[in-house]
């Protein structure tokens, strides 16, 4: 869904003073070209807020492409080059792209994150405006960037984010069917009745499901979880484990770090950078979209659910273990198939290649924890380790990590065949 709209009617609708001179000066903000710091500075500040706020990877990654969209739309209005992505939109000449960042990005995580309006978001906003000179250009700018938020807001507004749905487990348990691993409630259960950002609906691209529980398939994945995945694995190395302990931090702040990173290390100007971002979070989005669609459709026992009762699935292969556990602490509460690391990471490292033109992504993701940073030449390297991490750390078998990379790409491919490309 993408809203049409004219220079003119940005004039008539907006209440400040519109119509700076096409040869007003960008004085103390960033010259064209230079590298950016307006677009990472507000998706850190979006991270520190959905934090602060105690939202969920999903939701985290839904309001990182309501502002990635935001951002990316403004910056096309005044730089051009690309098509936008929802709102189109002709800036006054001179308008200022950093004013325009500051202002859509302030003005979609208030709406979103209004408890976060004193504490975090207002501060930034004075903090980030504060550094660019009043002006006309200015001022062009934050009426541009306020205008294409209100549109987007107003586009997104039934559009299910947190919509209330309950998850009802089976009483007594079924055999592969997914138990509640915490006693909070279980995680995007909202998200297979949401409306993509570019998918047509969320089961666009919902994968076949887990294999049936008579299978040798089943049995393959059952076991090398069980052994692997183990607490106290005799067969895993020390690298696994810590990769498997590296890919249990936060996801949705951890790649956003990641992106941030990129930008820093490409110096990339603030229409590239916002153009990146936005690629990102919207593949990111959509593609947990359809992730929790199929987990919700199939609602698989997760492995430590499934291996206290192996002997109730019927299958000869696979013998129970009540005292098993994995080595990530913490199970993520949302049935098993497909794995959203693979879906939305396998997504993640395509984007970049496309955004690139190579496969060498040569990307660095921080820890949050203090486990040190990991890099990534390739695709296949990110790809490799992320998705083998979740079967390492005991939380997800071999057939949710395989389906769910390729849901991931063909995410990826609808949204950039779709959107993103330069003007003609």
């Amino acid at each position: 869904m993408r809203a049409r709209f004219i220079a003119a009617a940005l004039f008539a609708l907006l209440a400040v003073g519109l119509g700076g001179t096409a040869d007003a000066t960008r004085a103390n903000a960033q010259p064209a070209a230079a590298p950016d710091t307006y677009v990472t500075f507000w998706d850190g500040v979006a991270s520190q807020a959905f934090t602060a706020a105690a939202l969920t990877p999903p939701d985290g990654a839904v309001i990182s492409a309501y502002v990635g969209i935001g951002v990316y739309d403004s910056v096309t209005a005044i730089e051009g080059g690309y098509r936008p992505f929802m709102v189109d939109v002709d800036a006054p000449p001179g308008a200022l792209p950093e004013a325009a960042v500051v202002a859509a990005a302030h003005a979609i995580l208030v709406h979103y994150l209004p408890d976060q309006q004193t504490t975090i978001l207002d501060p930034a906003y004075y903090q980030s405006l504060g550094t660019i000179q009043d002006g006309q250009p200015k001022e062009d700018g934050v009426a541009t960037g306020e205008y294409i938020a209100r549109v987007l807001i107003r586009e997104r507004a039934d559009d299910g984010f947190r919509a209330h749905y309950d998850y009802v487990p089976p009483d007594p348990p079924i055999p592969g069917v997914w138990i509640p691993t915490a006693q909070t409630p279980p995680l995007g259960t909202y998200m297979p009745h949401m409306q993509p950002f570019s998918l047509r609906r969320p089961s666009q691209f919902r994968p076949d499901g887990p294999p049936r529980l008579s299978s040798r398939r089943w049995a393959r994945d059952y076991n090398e979880v069980k052994e692997i995945g183990s607490r106290t694995s005799a067969t895993r190395t020390p690298d696994q484990t810590l990769a498997a302990r590296f890919w249990g931090e936060p996801p949705i702040q951890q790649i956003h770090a990641a992106f941030r990173g990129f930008i820093a290390d490409h110096a990339l100007d603030i229409s590239n950078a916002s153009r990146f971002m936005a690629m990102n979070a919207v593949v990111e989005a959509d593609a947990l979209i359809g992730c929790f669609d199929a987990k919700y459709h199939y609602a698989f026992w997760r492995p430590i659910t499934a291996i206290h009762a192996g002997d109730t699935d019927g299958n000869p292969d696979t013998v129970a273990d009540p005292s098993w556990l994995p080595l990530l602490p913490a199970t993520p509460n949302h049935p098993e198939y497909p794995s959203a690391h693979s879906c939305a990471t396998t997504g993640i490292a395509l984007t970049i290649a496309r955004f690139l033109g190579t496969r060498n992504i040569d990307l660095t993701i921080p820890s949050l924890t203090g486990l040190g940073d990991r890099h990534f030449d390739t695709v296949s390297d990110l790809e490799y380790e992320v998705t083998n991490a979740r079967v390492w750390g005991g939380i997800h078998y071999r057939t949710a990590i395989e389906d769910g990379s390729q849901l991931g790409r063909k995410v990826e491919r609808q949204v950039l065949a779709h959107h993103f490309h330069r003007t003609r």
